[in-house]
């Protein structure tokens, strides 16, 4: 984990791992900046974390019910966004944080729900603004331009606070409802944060598809966990899917309890599967990681649709499987930890069921020459 020395402490998601306890309800996580890195880098695709706690992985659509749910783990450093996923164990000072930064062969696919051609035509004016703002994710702000979802929940940021994001007339104009801020913490966050809340800021976003008709976005960021923080939020939310309707027909299958069960989106799985023989996963130079993480053609992703319809969705596989296993040992308070000390890399069995059932190479396997950690790097 990526923090200093004094918060190395075990928490309490072993209990969860080891399945002394369960998660009461459905879980889904996003990654932060302050997580397991390496266990994340296990589930790129998406998996259990532990029975009832579902990762979306790097990025992710999924569907419950008539919910379409998408996820962006990470956090923006323009510097790494173009990088691929190169980081393996043990890792050294530099990656230990590049792990968590977004990339771009992530974003890409989500933008594949809306016009990605268009959108990096402009990408050279993108990035550059990108490296300008430094408060907002400028991919995560894209996605949603794009996507224009009827909510968008965010983490990082510290403090809560609420937000209307209206789309007429081509405008993104962020009507902040509520954001009370300390004058503490206000000196240790950037001007530019309070240029936004007070409507200031504008940026125009791309013109959506066509099947995309919503005019507004209610954005909710929440504070981290803590003490007097507002951290937690319910929420009760109404799809924009109707039930019974073909779109969502296929997803709509209940659990034993009577609860919808989480299931594989269709797009999302064709794209995954047609981007996928461009997926770097291992250091190279820019220009070759660059060129590799671009979309693929409108008549692939739909040969790959056709090809999920047929041999995930007819084959009743589109259910996610409650195949959670444990690969590495489980913590026990008796046995001595040294907190500079990497661990190994444990290949996860849930990427590789899900390479196998999309016929995709798992590029994210551990290789046989896998070093177990190095006693010599030290995090500081």
């Amino acid at each position: 984990m990526a923090v200093p020395r004094k918060y190395r402490n075990i928490g309490d998601f072993h209990r969860y791992y080891s399945g002394e306890k369960q998660a009461p309800v459905l879980t889904l996580v996003i990654g932060g900046n302050h997580e397991a890195s390496n266990y994340f880098s296990e589930l790129y695709y998406g998996g259990w974390l532990a029975p009832n706690i579902y990762y979306l992985g790097a990025a992710n659509v999924l569907r419950y019910g008539p919910f379409r749910i998408a996820g962006l783990s990470g956090i923006f450093k323009a510097v790494d966004y173009y990088k691929p996923h190169h980081e393996r164990l043990p890792y050294d000072r530099d990656e230990l944080r590049s792990v968590f930064h977004v990339r771009e062969c992530d974003v890409s696919r989500l933008l594949q729900f809306g016009d990605y051609e268009k959108l990096f035509a402009d990408r050279p004016s993108f990035f550059e603004s990108a490296k300008i703002d430094n408060l907002d994710s400028a991919p995560a702000e894209q996605v949603m331009n794009l996507l224009r979802p009827d909510f968008w929940f965010s983490g990082h940021m510290h403090i809560k606070y609420t937000a209307e994001v209206d789309y007429e007339d081509n405008e993104n104009e962020y009507k902040f409802k509520h954001l009370a801020v300390t004058d503490e913490l206000a000196s240790q966050l950037p001007a530019s944060m309070f240029k936004a809340a007070s409507g200031k800021k504008k940026r125009a976003p791309m013109p959506s598809p066509p099947n995309i008709t919503n005019t507004g976005t209610n954005f909710l960021a929440l504070d981290k966990p803590g003490p007097k923080r507002e951290f937690l939020e319910l929420l009760d939310l109404i799809s924009c899917c109707s039930i019974g309707v073909a779109s969502t027909k296929p997803y709509m299958q209940k659990t034993a309890d009577g609860k919808f069960a989480l299931h594989y989106d269709e797009e999302w799985l064709s794209i995954l599967r047609s981007s996928s023989d461009g997926l770097v996963a291992e250091d190279a130079p820019f220009d070759i990681a660059a060129k590799k993480s671009d979309a693929a053609g409108t008549d692939t992703v739909l040969h790959n649709l056709h090809w999920i319809q047929n041999n995930v969705t007819a084959k009743g596989l589109l259910k996610i499987p409650d195949n959670f296993e444990r690969h590495a040992p489980t913590y026990n308070r008796d046995d001595k930890v040294n907190a500079d000390e990497q661990p190994c890399e444990f290949p996860n069995s849930q990427t590789e069921a899900f390479c196998q059932m999309l016929q995709m190479r798992n590029k994210f396997s551990a290789d046989d020459d896998v070093v177990e950690g190095d006693d010599d790097v030290v995090f500081g």
